[in-house]
């Protein structure tokens, strides 16, 4: 769903040729902004003392390494809605040039609402049950005969039926 969706976003080659910095971050139910900052110096190949620095240092190297980029950033599940505790990190990225992105996945409207303008909000669809067994039919038994799908057939519909239209 929507990390896919990220992914083709990221991987394109537009996207490269369109950025000069590209970094994905996953991000979680726990939010560390110490983890996420560190995750982004070493994607972006930003030099950092791992153990030595604090939070604020480590914002500073990014936010110097980013100046000047149009950069691209993916953080991906985020859960935290605490508008404060973004306020840090989102300071590193004030000094890229115009045009440049982030991506953030979620599965809460008010944490999209809260890092965005309603405009810039993509809202996903579910899909449909035929669509979330066809998926589920794909992946469960991918390397197997067709034969296994009747077999489990029971137990699999009701995991599609819980997934609820996400895939």
């Amino acid at each position: 769903g929507k990390t896919t969706l990220a992914q083709l976003v990221y991987n394109d080659q537009r996207a490269k040729d369109h950025f000069s910095t590209m970094a994905w971050v996953y991000v979680s139910e726990e939010y560390d902004p110490t983890r996420i900052t560190k995750e982004l110096l070493r994607e972006l190949n930003i030099p950092f003392s791992d153990s030595r620095e604090n939070l604020n240092s480590l914002q500073v190297k990014l936010k110097v390494g980013l100046t000047g980029k149009k950069f691209l950033l993916v953080l991906d599940d985020v859960w935290v809605s605490d508008y404060n505790q973004w306020g840090n990190l989102r300071i590193a990225f004030e000094g890229g040039l115009r045009g440049s992105r982030i991506i953030l996945t979620t599965r809460n409207l008010y944490v999209a609402r809260m890092m965005g303008r309603e405009k810039s909000i993509h809202h996903m669809n579910l899909i449909s049950e035929d669509d979330c067994w066809s998926l589920f039919v794909k992946h469960a038994f991918e390397n197997r005969d067709g034969s296994q799908a009747l077999e489990f057939e029971e137990i699999g519909k009701k995991i599609v039926n819980k997934c609820e239209g996400l895939p």
